[in-house]
């Protein structure tokens, strides 16, 4: 499926998450992989993202109604592709942040957001790993234009998050939610890319800085 560009969903937006139980919900391996499966490759049932995910078509039945709750995704209206018997969904948040609001505890917003990275970092490391795994297999142009690395920079917070908005920047023309599948170059597939920006612990922990 890597190599298929899908037709987006066309009702996304992005979404600023302030409530702490509509974050919970996102911090599951199985309800991540479902939303991330409707925002990449548009409307299906439970049983199509079962298929995908690896759970029954009931439990993504389940999440899928979780995911209702909280706004992540909506009953798609589709007489092509749903004969009455199961339910087809659509994503309607395409991306998001969480924002803690006046009234949430802090550290119940931080907690959460910790037990939301792991899953997305886990998620993001079987990707990497599935491709390292089957790269032998790859075009070799494939295999020269990815790209694993890990080094140490030493910066300022300041320097860092200036960094960051470079890199978004940068990303951002090829961003699948701004780009048409009719403008897209010949042999173009859908490549994951994971940028991770994390200061080593402690607040003076550069060369030097005693």
């Amino acid at each position: 499926m890597l190599g298929d560009m899908p037709e987006r969903p066309s009702e996304n937006r992005a979404a600023v998450i302030s409530d702490p139980r509509a974050l919970r919900a996102l911090a599951h391996a199985g309800r991540a992989k479902i939303l991330e499966r409707l925002t990449v490759y548009g409307p299906a049932t439970a049983t199509e993202c079962a298929e995908e995910v690896g759970m029954s078509p009931s439990a993504c039945s389940y999440h899928l109604r979780l995911l209702q709750r909280y706004g992540f995704v909506t009953e798609a209206h589709d007489e092509e592709r749903t004969d009455g018997r199961e339910r087809l969904w659509k994503a309607v948040v395409t991306s998001w942040r969480s924002e803690a609001s006046d009234d949430t505890d802090p550290q119940t917003m931080q907690s959460i957001d910790m037990a939301l990275a792991r899953v997305l970092l886990a998620g993001s490391d079987e990707r990497v790993l599935a491709w390292v795994d089957q790269s032998a297999q790859e075009d070799p142009q494939w295999h020269r234009a990815s790209l694993i690395s890990n080094g140490t920079i030493a910066a300022s917070a300041e320097e860092l998050k200036a960094l960051q908005d470079q890199i978004q920047e940068l990303l951002r023309p090829y961003r699948l939610d701004d780009r048409r599948p009719q403008d897209l170059p010949a042999g173009t597939r859908l490549v994951h890319a994971a940028v991770r920006l994390i200061p080593t612990p402690g607040p003076d922990s550069a060369p030097g800085s005693a």
